[in-house]
């Protein structure tokens, strides 16, 4: 399966988009509001440098990137590069664990450590493969959920070529299930992330059997 890359314009100068690229992944530039990567329009990264994760850390902003990051509709996944534990910031190695602790269980976002640009290239591939192939007992992407909100986000997660992120997106748009359904084409195409040939393939499978 083709992996697309959606990266932020300013990780350009990282060389990252470069190494996926030669690692042929579909990569496309552009401004991103959440994350500094988006995986096949469902997994959002956060890619730091370990100084940049501890700076992040001293000056509050880290936080404020979670909760983005869990907002986006997408799986959140940080990526720290280098070894956090050893920067120049002057910071406690508690702090530093109490930040993990923090992001892994209040957030619920995972922090995996890479060794550097290459390592967080094969990464980002490795994420992608891993979620497209989910234990045969996972019957979508996460947990059936229990609230009416998050039922309708589940419900429009099943649609043929719609993810969390999309999901988000078209309930956003649309409000509620019925309108993403009696939507046209070109109302669909409207939603970002969902081409013609998406919202081709979304608009007829709702009408199989009309």
């Amino acid at each position: 399966m083709k992996i697309t890359i959606i990266a932020d314009n300013r990780e350009k100068k990282s060389g990252i988009p470069d190494l996926l690229a030669a690692k042929n992944v579909d990569v496309i530039m552009r401004q991103l509001f959440v994350g500094d990567y988006m995986i096949n329009d469902e997994i959002v990264i956060e890619r730091k440098t370990s100084g940049d994760f501890v700076q992040s850390i001293i000056n509050g902003h880290l936080f404020d990137q979670c909760a983005r990051l869990r907002k986006s509709g997408a799986v959140p996944l940080i990526i720290v590069e280098g070894d956090p534990f050893k920067t120049r910031h002057n910071i406690s190695p508690e702090a530093i664990k109490g930040a993990l602790l923090s992001i892994s269980l209040s957030w619920q976002i995972p922090v995996i450590r890479s060794s550097g640009k290459e390592d967080t290239a094969r990464l980002m591939i490795m994420a992608s493969q891993k979620y497209d192939n989910p234990p045969v007992f996972i019957r979508r992407k996460g947990i059936k959920p229990k609230k009416i909100q998050r039922q309708q986000h589940y419900f429009v997660q099943g649609l043929p070529g719609i993810g969390p992120a999309l999901a988000h997106r078209l309930l956003l748009h649309f409000k509620t299930i019925e309108r993403i359904v009696l939507a046209d084409i070109k109302s669909l195409e409207k939603v970002e992330g969902i081409g013609k040939e998406k919202a081709a393939t979304l608009y007829q499978f709702l009408r199989l059997g009309d």
